[in-house]
């Protein structure tokens, strides 16, 4: 074999072999560390107050983010404190979390209520009037409250 040859079946070679690590990387198992990662932490029998937002994030959005936090935080401090109730802010629109699309009909921004038992989801609520009452920040307070305070049955 001559030189030329050699050169060109070793770079060849080079090539497929990155080529089979790139695409191995791509469809390997999951490995526990990332099992660890998509599992997510549910308190064990509490609720969690999803804010779902997309990649664009318009002034209306912000708003009902910040009065949904607020209506929370006012609330629930104790309940926040002890894990009892978690709040979560995730973008929908990330291939890692496009499964909230379809678990919890989303379609636009949005508040979710999602009421644990055992640390398995039981029971959830998709507030879609936050959008209707982001005008009136005393509705909005209330709406989220009485619908965390009813999902936690007090």
């Amino acid at each position: 074999m001559t030189a030329k040859k050699l050169v060109a079946s070793g770079l060849l070679l080079f090539a497929a072999a990155s080529v089979v690590v790139l695409v191995g990387r791509e469809v390997r198992a999951p490995t526990a560390d990332d099992a660890a990662r998509m599992t997510e932490q549910l308190p064990d029998n509490g609720l969690v107050v999803y804010y779902f937002h997309g990649d664009t994030r318009c002034h209306t959005c912000r708003n009902i983010e910040g009065y949904a936090y607020e209506a929370v935080q006012a609330a629930f401090a104790d309940e926040l404190a002890e894990d009892q109730l978690q709040w979560k802010v995730v973008n929908y629109e990330q291939p890692e979390n496009s499964h909230f699309v379809t678990e919890y009909d989303i379609v636009a921004p949005t508040v979710v209520l999602v009421r644990t038992a055992n640390r398995e989801r039981a029971e959830w609520r998709n507030l879609d009037r936050v959008w209707e009452l982001v005008d009136d920040h005393g509705g909005f307070t209330e709406y989220v409250q009485s619908e965390a305070r009813s999902m936690l049955g007090l």
